[in-house]
């Protein structure tokens, strides 16, 4: 999955809803849209760490999923190449658990009353 196309799409996902929001909302698109316009992307090797910035591909049992760590804006979730891509930030959970993690690290959320085990399948 190329990070370069999730940050185009979560972009042109703000800049329409910028066009649709009250006063306060479009003040705090603007500023979820100038984060991403300076947000360093950088290329992964394997050895490198989970940082804001990361897209994280995860494993549930038999599922993958993908996320990008940003520093602000998490919840949003858009689609690139038919796959899904929620944001997330360093302050949810999971985010919390993956930053400093690398590839083959497992990671334990709890989530509700019961604890998911996440193995990172790749970091770009």
């Amino acid at each position: 999955m190329d990070k370069q196309e999730v940050v185009s799409q979560i972009k042109e996902y703000l800049e329409e809803e910028l066009k649709e929001a009250d006063q306060e909302r479009s003040a705090e698109i603007q500023g979820l849209l100038l984060m991403y316009r300076f947000l360093p992307t950088r290329k992964y090797t394997s050895e490198d760490v989970i940082i804001p910035s990361a897209l994280v591909e995860l494993q549930l049992g038999n599922t993958h999923a993908y996320y990008f760590v940003a520093p602000q804006g998490g919840g949003l979730v858009t689609r690139v190449q038919g796959q899904a891509v929620q944001v997330i930030t360093p302050q949810s959970p999971l985010g919390e658990a993956l930053l400093g993690k690398k590839v083959g690290d497992q990671i334990n959320v709890r989530v509700r009353d019961s604890v998911r085990e996440y193995k990172i399948v790749s970091i770009s």
